[in-house]
């Protein structure tokens, strides 16, 4: 189900040039589901987590690939390797390396910007990343004692020490005949770095920052890779949030089955994409979600489809018209004891004489024969055979 999903989106979808790569949480509150997680950051802390990247277009973001994290129940052989590798394992990639290469996969080799957060500040994947043609960028972040590999995060805070807020510096390095960089800004108590393979230093005239420093509010502008960051960083966050809130499918849908369960997942994750893409076609902002949801419940139930899918096309009805054949044209005789057609009635008046004759319409003859096209027109012969080529 999964599987279908993401190659649904590959297949029908182009995400933007920029793209977020983070986690969202499938609330579950049965320990004993398949990679059962407990993420206490989280505002849905247990359930399922799943690796999910979004793109953005000014904030409407569209979720196109998702994968469920398997944690510890990730079946393993006996001698400790996985049972099932992905090709960008078998080829020796690392554990979180093969996780961004299969999240990005779709991009491969067009030359994205993936950002991340600093779950994901790995250089082995940064480097793996630009070897397949996507350019990635993660947020660094001191593990316990230790910085990523290649990262002297110690000799960089100590470069900044006393520099001014907002000071910019990359620094630059070749691993594997790749240029990787270091980005950072000084910031009131910290330096943010951001490890990547491309970017410059170019001040974001439109970004700008402040922060109260003793009292006095200073401000400053993000560099392009910090600003690229800071603006996509939250894609993937605005999407659950719109996917939880108000009223989460995975709440309301009272299932104990757990392929019911990330069925409502999917589910809940294409109509927020639903909603969202309504918004950039419009170039709109998004409306509310139980308000989209109403309307496509209304247009669900009260659709114009086959069972195939396919919209039933009703043809507009023509309007009626008299047909002028010869058929409708027959100089007849009225019946015996009968005067003129009655309208109030609809039916002929009563004569006393047998053959009663009345004047014709039109030349005054007195005659007892009518067309059939009009019974309530009296018509003599002569009239008739005028009347039948005006028809």
């Amino acid at each position: 189900m999964i599987s279908a999903f993401n190659d649904q989106y590959t297949e029908k979808y182009s995400p933007s040039w920029i793209s977020c790569l983070n986690e969202s949480m499938n609330s579950w509150m049965d320990k004993f589901c398949p990679g059962f997680m407990c993420v206490p950051r989280k505002p849905h802390p247990f359930g399922n987590e799943y690796h999910s990247i979004a793109d953005g277009d000014q904030g409407r973001a569209i979720m196109w690939r998702v994968e469920i994290v398997e944690g510890k129940d990730r079946p393993k052989l006996a001698s400790g390797a996985w049972a099932y590798p992905c090709e960008f394992e078998t080829a020796g990639e690392s554990k979180t390396a093969a996780l961004m290469l299969r999240m990005t996969k779709p991009i491969h080799g067009k030359g994205k910007v993936v950002t991340m957060d600093s779950g994901f500040c790995v250089t082995a994947g940064i480097l793996a990343l630009h070897r397949r043609g996507v350019f990635g960028q993660a947020l660094i972040k001191k593990r316990g004692r230790y910085w990523p590999r290649s990262v002297p995060g110690d000799d960089i805070d100590a470069y900044f020490e006393g520099k001014e807020l907002g000071e910019t510096m990359s620094f630059e390095q070749e691993i594997d005949g790749i240029k990787f960089l270091i980005h950072c800004t000084k910031d009131e108590s910290y330096v943010t770095k951001l490890m990547s393979t491309h970017g410059m230093l170019d001040k974001i005239q439109d970004h700008q920052t402040g922060r109260r420093i003793g009292g006095v509010w200073r401000t400053f502008k993000y560099c392009e890779p910090v600003s690229h960051h800071n603006r996509a960083k939250h894609l993937v966050d605005d999407h659950n949030n719109r996917r939880h809130d108000p009223i989460g499918l995975e709440q309301t849908w009272r299932t104990k089955w757990w392929p019911t369960r990330q069925f409502t997942f999917l589910l809940a994750i294409a109509e927020v994409n639903a909603v969202n893409s309504r918004a950039r076609a419009r170039k709109e902002p998004a409306e509310p979600q139980l308000k989209f949801r109403r309307e496509l419940a209304e247009g669900m139930i009260n659709n114009n489809l086959d069972n195939a899918g396919n919209v039933i096309v009703v043809p507009a009805a023509m309007p009626r018209q008299r047909r002028s054949t010869r058929a409708n044209h027959v100089l007849e005789s009225r019946p015996v004891f009968r005067g003129k057609w009655d309208i109030s009635k609809n039916k002929w008046s009563k004569a006393k004489q047998k053959y009663q004759k009345v004047r014709c319409d039109f030349c005054g003859f007195k005659c007892r024969t009518f067309c059939t096209c009009d019974k309530k027109v009296t018509m003599c012969v002569n009239c008739f055979a005028d009347h039948k080529p005006r028809v």
